[in-house]
């Protein structure tokens, strides 16, 4: 039976996989040990074929050898591949998908705790009786994760002093310290995102947040069956968005299609996040165009391609043509071929005046020089969604241009900023860490003027 890439994890796909302390890493499953530095490691296959969200706990066989570093004055550094320990066995937990403590209530239960913590005496590591090296002697035993941080909370003195708010988050960070539990993701847009928040690499993709791309694809009116324009400085992450809300995941559905038309800075555009969409290679090149920007404005005309390419003669017996043998073919002709053909698309797509439903920016280009020269492509009616990180841009674009055009209607400019907040049992209180903002957009609707 065939798995299904879009529930379930199948061969040769890039996943994501949240780790006990909420990071999230990539990883692709045609690898054959799959390695999560302290938190151990495991091989590929065994979990092929489970539904993402899945939760996977680590185990080790007590007779396999593992290279645990017990920490002492006198240990000697070893190297990288030692220090990994033998791939274990992971069992899943299919009727739990949830990564928190499950302890937490037994815990809370036998042991008391105050109603404030006045009574809490700061003594560092000496509250703790369990050393280091107990520690680790119950993870070479393969205890499970539950009665590890048992055994810390009955031989740490300060626990029944703490309120029941802080035993709870001191429960949180053991857990996130030993546990050797895993989920496993789909690697969509929006898990992309963590992944290069956790990497404090946001700023690949113009520091969007989720709701500025959510927004930023609504307005846009993103959907199948459509055409759409886009310039995306994201390294791909802006048309995988725009895949997924065209085609969902799916390649093979007759009743979805449609095609982006992306403009880029150089010939050959970064788009390395793309990657990650685990669409096939052959799907992305039928659905995604790339051409420069000196392509799309200034492209060669038939006949400027014609006179670099040799045609053959229609005259030519078609009996020949059928006994030519392709093997003769030589690269350079080949090249010649694809060069020809390339240039005739180029031509073609650089025609396609009043063709694309949306214009969807997301560029380092001066913005006003972007939408007076690229408008035209876009039906009338359909809207133009620019996103940009700063505010300013936008109000120069939005007052000295499109304000000032008759092409323009509906000229808007949005802020997203979404506030989380750190839930406790009768408590609530916003995280402390978090970005400012998610960006701007600004949204107009281009319609036939009378501008030239």
């Amino acid at each position: 039976m065939a798995i299904d890439h879009i529930t379930h994890i199948g061969k040769d796909n890039y996943i994501i996989i949240q780790l006990p302390n909420d990071l999230f890493k990539i990883y692709h499953t045609g690898t054959e040990v799959i390695h999560l530095g302290k938190y151990g490691s495991f091989y590929a296959k065994d979990i092929i074929g489970y539904p993402y969200g899945t939760v996977f706990d680590i185990e080790y066989d007590e007779n396999t050898e593992k290279t645990d570093i017990v920490l002492n004055h006198n240990f000697t550094k070893k190297s990288k591949k030692e220090q990994q320990h033998e791939p274990g066995v992971t069992k899943p937990r299919l009727n739990d998908t949830s990564q928190t403590l499950e302890i937490t209530e037994d815990i809370l239960i036998e042991n008391f705790n105050s109603e404030s913590n006045k009574l809490l005496i700061d003594k560092g590591s000496e509250a703790q009786k369990l050393s280091t090296k107990d520690i680790e002697l119950l993870k070479k035993n393969n205890v499970n994760t539950s009665q590890i941080i048992k055994n810390i909370i009955t031989n740490n003195e300060n626990f029944n002093l703490k309120t029941k708010q802080s035993q709870e988050k001191y429960l949180v960070r053991k857990f996130k310290k030993f546990s050797k539990c895993f989920k496993v993701e789909r690697c969509s847009p929006q898990n992309i995102l963590k992944f290069l928040m956790d990497k404090n690499d946001m700023i690949r993709i113009n520091d969007i947040s989720l709701e500025s791309i959510g927004l930023q694809l609504n307005l846009s009116n993103i959907q199948s069956n459509g055409n759409y324009l886009v310039m995306d400085e994201t390294g791909g992450f802006l048309i995988y968005s725009i895949l997924e809300r065209m085609f969902g995941g799916l390649e093979d559905d007759e009743t979805k299609n449609g095609t982006i038309t992306v403009i880029t800075e150089t010939e050959h555009p970064q788009l390395d996040l793309l990657k990650y969409s685990n669409y096939s290679e052959q799907f992305l090149k039928k659905t995604v165009k790339y051409l420069s920007v000196m392509e799309f404005l200034k492209p060669q005309n038939e006949e400027e391609i014609a006179t670099e390419f040799k045609v053959l003669n229609q005259n030519l017996d078609i009996n020949v043509l059928k006994n030519i043998d392709s093997d003769k073919i030589t690269p350079l002709q080949q090249r010649k071929l694809n060069w020809y053909n390339k240039q005739i698309q180029i031509y073609q797509i650089s025609q396609n005046f009043n063709h694309y439903d949306a214009f969807v920016v997301q560029t380092d280009f001066e913005l006003k020089d972007c939408i007076e020269k690229f408008h035209k492509f876009v039906k009338p009616g359909c809207p133009i969604v620019v996103f940009c990180k700063f505010r300013e841009p936008l109000l120069d674009l939005s007052n000295e241009y499109l304000m000032k055009s008759t092409n323009y209607l509906s000229v808007k400019i949005m802020q997203t900023y979404c506030r989380p907040y750190q839930t406790k049992r009768g408590k609530i209180h916003p995280v402390m860490t978090m970005k400012s903002n998610g960006g701007w957009l600004l949204s107009c609707y281009r319609v036939l003027g009378i501008d030239p």
